[in-house]
């Protein structure tokens, strides 16, 4: 990996919506604001259209809902619209790309970090969900691998090596 190099990148539109939206939908679980869940129908319906935004949306939706029900611990996500991304967000995005490049080790790696095993499969199938919707409207997340998610003291490059 290129040192600055990001494997997800918000500048990149199937990356973005991943991130955003679960950023937003985790804000609407920890606030209990509804507008945050409106936040995430605008977004979509903005860079998708109403038509297209549908499918991906409630895929998005059931994903987010795994993190937050089954999460080890509360995710680490940055504001709304903040070009950064934390591990926890990088690796949201990347459970999904993993998925739709049907990379099942990389998946269940990054499952097991995030989640409990209680939500392992749950969460594994609403990823490849989402995956799977964002796919039908031919839009990709950029591709990862164990390498590059090379983050400072990753946990999860830790837990690949022990095994």
């Amino acid at each position: 990996m290129k040192p600055g190099h990001q494997a997800i990148r918000m500048s990149h539109k199937p990356d973005r919506l991943v991130v955003e939206g679960v950023r937003r939908c985790l804000s609407g679980y920890a606030t209990k604001d509804h507008g945050c869940w409106e936040l995430v129908l605008k977004l979509f319906e903005a860079e998708l259209g109403r038509t297209k935004a549908r499918h991906p949306l409630s895929d998005l939706s059931f994903y987010a809902r795994d993190l937050h029900l089954f999460g080890k611990q509360a995710m680490c996500v940055f504001p709304y619209g903040c070009p950064n991304l934390c591990q926890d967000e990088c690796l949201v995005a990347a459970l999904v790309s993993a998925s739709q490049a049907g990379d099942t080790d990389v998946a269940a790696a990054i499952a097991q970090f995030l989640v409990q095993d209680v939500g392992l499969a749950s969460t594994i199938h609403s990823a490849n969900a989402l995956a799977g919707a964002l796919m039908e409207i031919d839009l990709q997340l950029s591709p990862v691998s164990l390498e590059e998610l090379q983050l400072a003291e990753c946990p999860l490059k830790k837990l690949i090596q022990k095994h």
